[in-house]
């Protein structure tokens, strides 16, 4: 009769390669399973990217991060995006056009406006908008002697000292928004430099703003 240890010993030549071949299978399992879980992490990526609130959030994090790095360059209090879209209608049919802020990053101590500043009627802010129509840029370094308005109004709620503003257009140029640059600490003349940088961002915004 063989013992229990003089089988062990009898059948060591077969349990290391047995070992070894439950081991492979194991990891290829493994490695099966792990290639299959990272393509599900793919598909739904990918499919992440169909999701028109991703998208949304992708595109605005880049225009985010662009007026961060703008803001600290140029160092100015506030920096933000108007977008012009359509309110309605009025009962005579004509149609209703206003402007929102929907882009807006602040130095620190500087409060937040973008809240406040939503659906304001274009024939409201006639004096910002007349100039920049006209030249592509309006900017007032003391806004004591901004044209008198309610945008006027808002400079001085908001404590502006000093504002420059770009026009944004497209392709077909039609202006659909505008950049605005506000100075609340002090008065600052906006140097020749800065304003050239913050020109050629307005030209770029039409590829990060258009569908």
């Amino acid at each position: 009769m063989v013992t229990p240890p003089q089988y062990l010993s009898s059948m060591e030549p077969y349990i290391i390669p047995t070992l070894t071949a439950i081991t492979g299978i194991a990891g290829t399992l493994i490695t099966i399973w792990y290639k299959h879980k990272l393509g599900l992490k793919k598909l739904e990526r990918e499919q992440a990217h169909d999701c028109p609130i991703t998208t949304c959030l992708v595109e605005d994090e880049l225009i985010i991060d662009r007026l961060r790095e703008i803001l600290e360059d140029i160092k100015c209090d506030r920096i933000s995006i108007f977008s012009f879209h359509n309110g309605g209608k009025y009962y005579s049919g004509k149609s209703v056009q206003k402007m929102s802020m929907s882009y807006e990053q602040t130095n620190s101590g500087i409060s937040s406006t973008m809240m406040v500043k939503q659906n304001i009627p274009v024939s409201a802010c006639i004096s910002t908008l007349r100039p920049l129509m006209e030249n592509g840029e309006f900017g007032c370094v003391d806004t004591k002697n901004y044209p008198e308005g309610l945008c006027k109004h808002h400079l001085k709620v908001d404590g502006v000292k000093s504002t420059y503003n770009w026009s944004i257009v497209d392709l077909h140029n039609n202006i659909i928004g505008l950049l605005r640059v506000d100075y609340v600490k002090k008065k600052t003349v906006l140097g020749v430099e800065n304003q050239e940088k913050l020109k050629q961002f307005s030209l770029q915004l039409p590829g990060y703003l258009l569908k």
